[in-house]
């Protein structure tokens, strides 16, 4: 497997780079250094990932090398992600080419790993839940990692949450290719194969043309490896390696530790089938998978709590009807059906619900308590109170029909009770209900565009006049 390597002289100090002044180098990565920076002009703290073509030594063209790095800015560039490290600037300064991105301060997942960092195993589906969602949302645009691994994952913690909160970001889309590009630079060859060893899929080993689940592979590899603390396939030699990668099914994870269910370990060996039509066919799927365990642990934790039981009564269920859109074409059976399968949440006063540019898969109700929805419309800091809600009342219910980071933030205004519907339990375990729903939400997204369209016409008009 060809491989090329850059040489820097270390003599040499780096201060600035372009409008970026460095702070001190943060490591080598497989085309360049990687610095932590200010840029000078807005003062914001960020990575830049650099290639300095004057010291170069490549097995490949140096011409290739320059268009696999520019390469990487535009299929970045084209994700707009929570999940995916932001690209911010590109360019060239003193013969050093380089792209500026978000600065992500966390721990890689290849650290935690080796440091065997105390995670209970719902934290670690919720991470592997966060990934699968994000590199779903890059396949759906064209997109290939190509290089799923734990050092590609940045977990950072939020410590303002009432329990621990783990946000994932995917980083280094460097050999990443746009899976309809013509270009030829993004496909495979058995004399020019990108990516890490041991997370390689069989088609990958092989040079074979790459799509979506090469990545899905890649991701059971990773799960498989966090889950038990040791990779699926090893071997003293790359030849052996990859023949196990070929041809070895991995021991099953409930057999390396009891504590892993069964169903959650033939969910991740799904992902490792041999032969790709055999593995999840999206890395949505994948999620959806991860989802349903995970929310089956949730469900345990909160019938533990006893929350609020007498709120399924019928009159609450009556309430709902009357006082909200979404369910007034629900029966009281059916209503009762999904107050059945959701989840159970109590939250202090203060208690972050979800946070601003989150993805989730819940929308809430509240059953006793105030919510407060807020928002940020800088970079102070400062949060603005768009609303507070009542007994009955929704929200986060755009997350039930797209995936797109939360608008705004949600807060216990009170100490509260909330319904949590899951999307994907809803759908995959009540489909009709979810399709209900769906219709129900398209109805009101409809109305609330129709009111936009006309203050817009509305406005113009002024304007004309």
């Amino acid at each position: 497997m060809k491989k090329f390597n850059l040489l820097y002289d270390s003599t040499i100090a780096m201060t600035k780079i372009g409008r970026y002044r460095i702070l001190h180098e943060l490591g080598a990565g497989a085309m360049g250094l990687v610095y932590r920076g200010v840029d000078t002009i807005i003062d914001r703290v960020v990575a830049i990932k650099t290639i300095k073509m004057g010291k170069a030594i490549t097995n490949v063209n140096l011409k290739d090398m320059l268009t696999l790095f520019y390469q990487e800015v535009r299929i970045a560039g084209k994700l707009s992600h929570p999940n995916i490290a932001t690209i911010f600037d590109v360019g060239e300064f003193n013969d050093i080419h380089y792209f500026v991105m978000e600065y992500v301060d966390g721990v890689n997942l290849k650290s935690i790993i080796m440091e065997k960092a105390s995670f209970r195993l719902i934290e670690k589906v919720g991470l592997l839940i966060q990934i699968a969602n994000a590199l779903h949302y890059a396949h759906q645009r064209g997109v290939i990692h190509r290089d799923i691994k734990p050092a590609n994952i940045m977990i950072v913690s939020d410590d303002k949450r009432a329990v621990r909160d783990y946000q994932v970001k995917i980083m280094d889309f460097g050999i990443a290719m746009l899976s309809s590009s013509n270009t030829g630079i993004g496909k495979q060859s058995s004399e020019r194969i990108l990516g890490t060893p041991s997370y390689m899929s069989p088609e990958q080993i092989s040079g074979l043309e790459l799509d979506r689940q090469t990545d899905i592979f890649s991701l059971a590899c990773l799960a498989y490896e966090f889950l038990a603390g040791k990779k699926p396939f090893s071997a003293p030699t790359l030849p052996e390696l990859f023949q196990k990668i070929k041809t070895t099914t991995p021991t099953q994870l409930y057999k390396i530790d009891p504590t892993i269910p069964e169903d959650l370990s033939k969910c991740i060996l799904k992902g490792l089938e041999k032969n790709k039509e055999y593995r999840y066919q999206s890395a949505g799927e994948f999620a959806d998978e991860l989802e349903i365990f995970h929310n089956r642990e949730e469900l345990l934790e909160t019938q533990k709590l006893d929350i609020s039981k007498e709120y399924a009564d019928k009159e609450f269920l009556q309430s709902l009807k009357r006082n909200y859109a979404f369910f007034s074409d629900f029966s009281i059976d059916e209503l009762n059906t999904i107050y059945n399968i959701s989840l159970k949440l109590s939250y202090k006063k203060g208690d972050v619900i979800f946070k601003e540019n989150t993805v989730g898969s819940k929308m809430f109700i509240i059953i006793s308590g105030q919510v407060k929805i807020t928002k940020q419309f800088d970079d102070s800091g400062t949060e603005t109170i768009l609303n507070v809600l009542k007994l009955g009342e929704c929200f986060g219910e755009m997350s039930i029909i797209s995936a797109a980071p939360r608008f705004a933030a949600a807060v216990a205004e009170t100490d509260c009770s909330l319904i949590a519907i899951n999307e994907v339990i809803l759908r995959t375990s009540e489909p009709r209900l979810c399709l209900k729903l769906y219709k129900n939400l398209a109805i009101i997204l409809t109305e609330k565009l129709k009111k936009s369209d006309a203050k817009v016409n509305a406005l113009l008009a002024r304007m004309k006049n």
